[in-house]
């Protein structure tokens, strides 16, 4: 017998006839099965279970056999690359052999030169598209899920989707997985700058951010934009930006015919371009730090974005899923502020402060003799090493709670019991 003859399947003449090829590939490595195969298969059940289900395990299953392709495909050119620069590949007609790979490629650490990239995919289930339509017109922009109670998720996004289309707008949102569904407007902090939208889809439920806080942020903190990749792609604009906290505790004045100011604003060096409506503002762990928006649908200067502190941001969902009104913020009267920190703090003998820059007249602060230009070290007793710790303190205190001010004018320490007031809809500039 040549070695190219099949061998022998058994004695007699039963098997003369039948076909000696190989045997099939398990059913993993095909594309078709046999229906007695799908049983066992977890993603092909879901393809059968009804339409919604069938569609993303479609894209599922999509996405497995892409996977298989690009990385043989990958491993292929590598492996010529290799073979070609060690002059392994004589003459003029080089082989290309492909390989299969199911190896599974875990995220790069944040630190590596691809962090960005994992950083946002890390983010950008967590974020949806808003697409808004009301009598005033249309509006789309980014939201993020930061809450959810079974298939009901609640996601925040800029007040000013709802201030260009109208309070009676309808929403439609879509989840990272291209999913849809309506949207109902839960309730709107004008001085926050947010809105919160109420709606149901699953894979949204088990993919809500992870909220952060600004207590420990200061000027220079750097920072990553994420928003809705539809809405990206919608205005020809990226995902996701990087930049840095330029600025805290920042008032924005009533634009375009509003009659709310905005209170405490982070201030962003990002260029999200004009895309970052609602987008989520993360820290380089992922964990939001706030909301990018805009004061009644007026855009900052370029490369800049305003913030709604994540503390904030999530008093209100709490007081709004269960009111429907946003939480009443306390008032202390300090408009603009900013960090003390470095030799600047050292030189008075602190690890860090607060500079206030601009006082409301007639507040509870400036009632006490707080003074602009002093500089505030500690708020019922807690000592001050940031401004993002003061908002984050005010984010819970509720309006007539009565605490202690320590500060510094002119290098002399001062101290004041002072009964916070409720935040007024503006201020006198």
């Amino acid at each position: 017998m040549s070695p190219d003859e099949a061998t022998p399947q058994g004695s007699g003449d039963d098997f003369d006839d039948e076909p000696t090829g190989p045997s099939w590939l398990p059913p993993d490595d095909r594309l078709w099965r046999h229906p007695s195969e799908v049983a066992g298969d977890p993603v092909a059940t879901r393809m059968v279970a009804g339409p919604a289900h069938w569609r993303f395990a479609r894209r599922l299953r999509t996405s497995q056999w892409v996977v298989g392709i690009v990385s043989g495909l990958v491993g292929a050119l590598v492996a010529a690359g290799v073979l070609a620069g060690t002059g392994a590949l004589g003459g003029d007609t080089p082989v290309i052999t492909t390989v299969r790979s199911n190896s599974v490629v875990s995220a790069p650490p944040a630190s590596s030169a691809s962090g960005m990239t994992a950083l946002v995919d890390m983010v950008s289930p967590s974020v949806v598209g808003l697409n808004v339509n009301g009598a005033q017109g249309q509006a789309a922009g980014s939201g993020v899920v930061v809450s959810s109670t079974g298939s009901t998720c609640y996601a925040v996004t800029d007040n000013s989707l709802f201030a260009q289309a109208g309070p009676s707008s309808q929403v439609e949102v879509s989840d990272y997985w291209g999913a849809s569904a309506p949207g109902r407007l839960v309730g709107t902090d004008p001085s926050a700058g947010i809105a919160v939208v109420k709606f149901s889809l699953p894979p949204c439920a088990s993919s809500a951010a992870t909220a952060g806080t600004v207590a420990s942020v200061q000027t220079g903190e750097p920072v990553v934009a994420v928003g809705a990749a539809g809405v990206a792609i919608a205005s020809n604009s990226s995902p996701f930006a990087s930049g840095y906290i330029s600025d805290t505790a920042t008032y924005l004045a009533p634009v375009n015919g509003a009659t709310d100011a905005m209170y405490s604003m982070l201030v962003a060096n990002l260029d999200t371009g004009q895309s970052g409506v609602g987008d989520a503002v993360v820290d380089s762990t992922g964990e939001v730090l706030g909301i990018a928006t805009s004061p009644a649908g007026s855009s900052g200067p370029e490369g800049v974005e305003y913030v709604a502190p994540i503390d904030v941001v999530m008093a209100d969902v709490t007081a709004m899923i269960k009111t429907g009104q946003p939480a009443p913020h306390p008032w202390l009267g300090v408009t603009q502020a900013t960090d003390i920190s470095g030799p600047g703090a050292q030189r008075m003998g602190l690890k860090g402060a607060v500079q206030v820059q601009s006082l409301a007249a007639g507040s509870p602060a400036a009632k006490a003799g707080l003074q602009d230009n002093d500089v505030l070290t500690a708020i019922s007793g807690q000592k001050l090493s940031s401004v993002g710790q003061l908002i984050a303190w005010l984010a819970t205190a509720p309006p007539g709670e009565v605490c202690s001010l320590d500060w510094l004018h002119d290098g002399k320490a001062r101290h004041a019991n002072i009964t916070l007031g409720q935040q007024p809809p503006s201020v006198n500039s």
